[in-house]
């Protein structure tokens, strides 16, 4: 297992889980909580070394279920206080007070180390106040089911206001912006994509949602879906199932070993190959495409017809453009 990755809590929480949770584990407990507990794709990680005991963390000289933190977690929450979205979550303040805690801990990197490619470089401006105030009123909304009241300005010159059931704020790489997703209240109650940074003013509305009557997000989401989903071979080199799985944490997925190890991979080199079903929205093909392309000749796309016809022509594109 690595030292530490995005996966580090949640695995080694489930780790810990099992340790304190069971005196004498059984194949059915470790499935159980795997499926409990991770990600879709954890039984392709965790289960196998579970199972046959890997890490040898079942035996009658088991360790006491304590994680501390290492020097590489501490560097990491050194890293993290420096990303300028770190400010969304906590004020300035509690950062400050975090850093006088970590003391001399030097981060992993240093944000000016980070050379992007593929995003829009006009992103949001993370460090303006009412920009992180109206992250936090609506995180809270969301958090508390209440409906929030939105002065928005689409374009320059044009403004809307409406009252919206907040259900999702997410990230987007590529165009390096949150967006808010709001069920419009009323009776056709529409689903809209709002951008944040648009956002100019968020009230509190002090009416709530029952628990019974929270739209379903996700199944919403799934209604908007292409009825075919993009198919990926991925290659096990360079890290690739690993920073696949992160990368496309946000989409519906199935992934599944494709074949055992070979020698007819892409290139003719020796991997296992795994197969990827990505499930997406017409409005987001574009930043699914460009998430792909970013792997290299360690992704394969195999389908759908759509998804390929757009791919070969934003690579001809790309091949035919002048400087």
């Amino acid at each position: 297992m690595k030292i530490f990755s995005e996966n580090y809590g949640c695995y080694y929480n489930i780790i810990y889980k099992l340790l304190k949770d069971y005196s004498d584990i059984s194949q059915k407990d470790i499935k159980d909580v795997i499926d409990r507990e991770g990600f879709g794709e954890s039984m392709l990680f965790l289960l196998p070394r579970l199972s046959q005991d890997e890490w040898e963390l079942f035996g009658e000289a088991r360790p006491d279920p304590v994680i501390p933190l290492s020097d590489y977690q501490k560097s990491w929450l050194r890293t993290i206080l420096e990303d300028k979205r770190i400010g969304l979550f906590l004020n300035d303040e509690e950062i400050k007070n975090l850093k006088i805690e970590l003391g001399q801990i030097e981060p992993l990197f240093n944000p000016e180390d980070i050379y992007y490619t593929d995003i829009f470089l006009d992103g949001d401006k993370y460090e303006d106040k009412s920009y992180r105030q109206n992250f936090r009123i609506i995180a809270d909304a969301i958090h508390n089911k209440e409906i929030i009241d939105i002065d928005y300005m689409p374009s320059l010159g044009k403004r809307m206001r409406h009252y919206f059931i907040p259900l999702r704020l997410e990230y987007s790489i590529k165009n390096d912006a949150i967006r808010l997703y709001g069920l419009e209240e009323g009776k056709n109650k529409k689903l809209y994509i709002l951008n944040l940074a648009k956002i100019s003013e968020v009230r509190l509305s002090g009416r709530f949602v029952n628990e019974d009557d929270w739209p379903d997000f996700d199944k919403m989401i799934m209604k908007s879906y292409y009825k075919e989903p993009v198919t990926l071979l991925l290659k096990t080199e360079r890290g690739t199932l690993e920073r696949a799985m992160l990368h496309f944490a946000s989409y519906k997925k199935n992934t599944f070993r494709y074949t055992e190890m070979r020698d007819d991979g892409f290139d003719g080199s020796r991997n296992e190959i795994y197969k990827c079903d990505i499930y997406y929205s017409l409005g987001n093909e574009t930043e699914l495409l460009i998430n792909i392309l970013s792997f290299g000749p360690t992704v394969k796309v195999i389908g759908n017809e759509r998804f390929l016809k757009f791919l070969k022509d934003r690579l001809l594109k790309q091949k035919n453009m002048t400087f």
